[in-house]
């Protein structure tokens, strides 16, 4: 029978997995088809039609189920002998509707690679389906569920990563890697929390992976695991063989608990780890302990400040995540949080807002807490008892322009100089928001040089814009800008007899060079020369009474 296995991802560069697993786990022949969900339906459909397939398999998630729903209505409509299958963690859960509604054939629950190779086997061969571990249907008219399962041994599994059609698109992609599944933490708003247990995967396999992803061209590997340092021996020796590789060009990426990271783990990250390989995400999501302990979530707040503060001795890259709108938290609650974890200065602090996932326990217990969600994904919360739909606007105001303003790393010297005079980093972003509506400014449509100017028509504003920020802010726009940018202040003075007197005394510059490429402005109690070269840029400090030179 003609097998299709449909992924319909957020972005290009995302590749979806669970497809690569089913197909190299299946004994029949089965066709991978990916799109986005910026595609037009229409042509989604038309293609995947044109395979005249007998089976389409669809991976479902919270950003492309409701695509998926339209699509498989048409699909039926021109072909209804075709057979459905749905899987994935959006239909994992609250999976009867599908069924009933005929948007469905069979179901897939959670883990599907055995599952998956089952079903088409008995659909091929007419066999009974009630052996077919983690698989939903319909029979005379009933929901049938049949029993659980999960792989004890991951290492059983055939490899997804040496397919041929995927060489070509690895160095534009990000790459994918489990280390384990599963996740030993019941967080209530997680779908990891339904999953008992860790299974792990072989590291030395887990290796020939990354080595096979890396030579192909790999820029980015990021590993699935929701708790990778959850084994802590297993995560030291693997960080202990990813530093000894020592990789070139390729960034890894990690989900760390960071409460019970081990030391030993971070003592060997502080002196070992190189520049630019390695980032952690680690989610915080609130210090209020109230607030954790009603999600299940036993964190030891102290213990995970002072992990994040050790590991930025090292020079791993960290991003940490609140979830605004968790039982308890109010708008109080939710700033004191912001303001403590924005204080830290981890390279990227991500707001989010609870979703309602299908099957978590939050979900169940949305009328304990008052909860108004979505009925349609991704289920985001408009309020609860504790935050109004006001407060929760509010604290998106905050969220768009903490993304402009940090995240995206434009002048985070800048920000970190003024934040150490500033008791209340929440409230700095949520009047910088108002700030752009009253001014009419644009927080959508912008380019670089708008964003210091609007932020320095702020300061001004505030009356906080003093000799050390003006500095901080050239900076940080010069030192961004890969090429010679449109400058937002006027120099009082000639540059020309600037680089002349500077090359005077530094001849390893060519003078013509030095004209031709250098931008030049007043920085402390010298100049900043930035020589935007075609292959390279050098920032200079140039201190005119010292004729001390530094690198920045």
């Amino acid at each position: 029978m003609n097998t299709l296995l449909i992924g319909i991802n957020s972005k290009f560069i995302h590749p979806n997995m669970a497809i690569r697993y089913l197909k190299a786990n299946c004994d029949f022949p089965v066709t991978l088809k990916e799109y986005t969900i910026k595609d037009d339906k229409d042509f989604i459909i038309n293609d995947i039609l044109s395979e005249t397939p007998e089976i389409i398999g669809f991976s479902c998630y919270i950003w492309n189920i409701t695509l998926i729903l339209e699509i498989v209505e048409s699909l039926k409509t021109a072909n209804p002998e075709c057979i459905i299958i749905l899987g994935g963690p959006e239909v994992s859960y609250e999976y009867d509707s599908y069924l009933k509604a005929q948007l469905a054939d069979y179901i897939i629950i959670n883990e599907g690679e055995i599952s998956f190779n089952m079903l088409i086997k008995s659909l091929i061969e007419q066999k009974p389906l009630n052996e077919i571990p983690n698989s939903s249907y319909l029979k005379e008219g009933k929901i049938v569920r049949n029993t659980s399962s999960v792989i004890l041994n991951l290492n059983s599994l055939n490899s997804p990563y040496y397919f041929d059609f995927d060489i070509l698109d690895i160095p534009k992609k990000v790459q994918y890697v489990e280390l384990s599944r599963g996740c030993p933490y019941q967080c209530s708003y997680c779908l990891a929390s339904l999953e008992k247990g860790l299974r792990f995967f072989n590291i030395e396999n887990v290796f020939t992976i990354i080595d096979y992803l890396v030579d192909k061209g790999a820029k980015t590997i990021k590993f699935l695991d929701r708790s990778f340092n959850a084994n802590k021996k297993l995560a030291l020796d693997f960080f202990k063989t990813l530093v000894d590789k020592d990789y070139k060009n390729t960034v890894f990426q990690f989900e760390i608990n960071g409460d019970v990271l081990d030391q030993k783990i971070i003592d060997y990250l502080v002196e070992n780890l190189k520049k630019d390989y390695v980032r952690f995400e680690l989610g915080v999501q609130s210090t209020n302990d109230l607030v954790n302990q009603s999600i299940n979530r036993f964190q030891n707040t102290n213990v995970l400040v002072n992990n994040i503060k050790s590991l930025q001795k090292s020079n791993v890259i960290l991003h940490l995540d609140l979830i605004a709108g968790l039982p308890h938290e109010d708008l109080l609650s939710f700033k004191n949080t912001f303001n403590e974890i924005f204080s830290l200065f981890a390279e990227e602090l991500q707001l989010g807002f609870l979703k309602m996932l299908k099957g978590t326990k939050i979900r169940k217990e949305a009328k304990l807490h008052d909860y108004v969600f979505s009925a349609e994904p991704p289920y985001e919360i408009s309020k609860n008892k504790y935050i109004s739909a006001y407060e929760l606007e509010i604290i998106h105001q905050v969220e768009i322009f903490l993304e402009i303003y940090w995240n995206k790393g434009f002048m985070q010297q800048t920000i970190k100089h003024i934040m150490s005079n500033q008791s209340n980093p929440f409230d700095f972003f949520l009047n910088l928001s108002s700030f752009y509506k009253e001014k009419e400014l644009s927080h959508t449509k912008y380019q670089l040089y708008d964003l210091f100017i609007n932020l320095r028509s702020y300061l001004k504003h505030l009356n906080i814009l003093d000799i050390e920020t003006e500095d901080l802010l050239k900076l940080d726009y010069l030192l961004y800008n890969k090429v010679k940018p449109k400058v937002y202040w006027e120099n009082d003075f000639k540059k020309q007899d600037i680089i002349r007197n500077f090359q005077q005394t530094n001849q390893e510059f060519n003078l013509d060079n030095l004209y031709k490429y250098s931008l030049v402005t007043k920085y402390k109690d010298g100049y900043l020369l930035v020589i935007y070269f075609p292959d390279k840029k050098e920032v200079i400090y140039w201190n005119n009474i010292t004729k001390r030179i530094s690198s920045l």
